[in-house]
């Protein structure tokens, strides 16, 4: 259920959102900091709201220091904490996101969210491969239908070398979700075992819904420049 506090604060993060996108982000960043939260999860909000604007401008080094702020009120939350890394991952920070995730886990080993994204950023980022199977399939076991989740196992087994287990397990990814992502790395995998025609009607097809993809637009320009 959720509780009149959790209305208002919706109506205020969503009012905050379209200043931004009407009168720029740091007139929504003032009003934000207006509002007058009494309620520890409210504020919290706040800087999550206020992050994941300036985040969305680029302006990560700011985000980071606004994340680093709160989480002096805030010691330890795991919500502020993920989000702190997600950002420092943009500015390939790999050390604050490993310690910031392995914090989250020190208190909630089975957090999901936080085994998955510490699995993927190993898997996609590094050669700790082995290390970031082990985080993944923790999450799997909780989740064995999340795509994003089915995603990360199907791209650690690709960084593996197991190319038939990857494309099971993003198949079912890209069954479940229809994302640019998943279906960058499905392309990808196909690819790698030899079946470049269907990698590039997957890759095509996703091109239909998500033109702009980074990640897509990247992958494709590797294997067809």
């Amino acid at each position: 259920s959720i509780t009149m506090g959790e209305r208002f604060m919706d109506a205020q993060l969503k009012a905050a959102r379209l200043i931004s996108s009407e009168h720029g982000i740091d007139a929504a960043r003032r009003y934000l900091r207006e509002l007058p939260l009494s309620e520890p999860e409210q504020q919290i909000q706040r800087y999550l709201v206020e992050g994941e604007l300036l985040s969305s401008e680029e302006r990560y080094e700011e985000a980071i220091a606004l994340y680093d702020d709160s989480l002096v009120l805030f010691i330890d939350n795991s919500q502020l904490l993920y989000a702190r890394a997600l950002t420092a991952e943009k500015l390939d920070r790999l050390d604050i996101l490993e310690k910031d995730l392995k914090r989250i886990l020190s208190k909630d080993p089975e957090n999901t969210q936080a085994l998955n994204a510490l699995g993927y950023t190993l898997a996609d980022r590094t050669n700790r491969h082995k290390e970031a199977l082990g985080y993944i399939e923790q999450a799997y076991r909780q989740q064995p239908d999340d795509p994003a989740i089915l995603d990360s196992m199907g791209w650690v087994h690709y960084r593996l070398g197991r190319l038939d287990e990857a494309q099971k397990y993003l198949e079912q990814a890209s069954a479940l979700l229809k994302d640019a992502e998943i279906a960058a790395h499905l392309g990808e995998v196909l690819w790698a075992n030899g079946k470049k025609e269907e990698a590039r009607q997957v890759w095509n097809e996703a091109l239909k819904f998500a033109p702009d993809h980074k990640v897509l637009q990247q992958t494709i320009e590797r294997f067809t420049p």
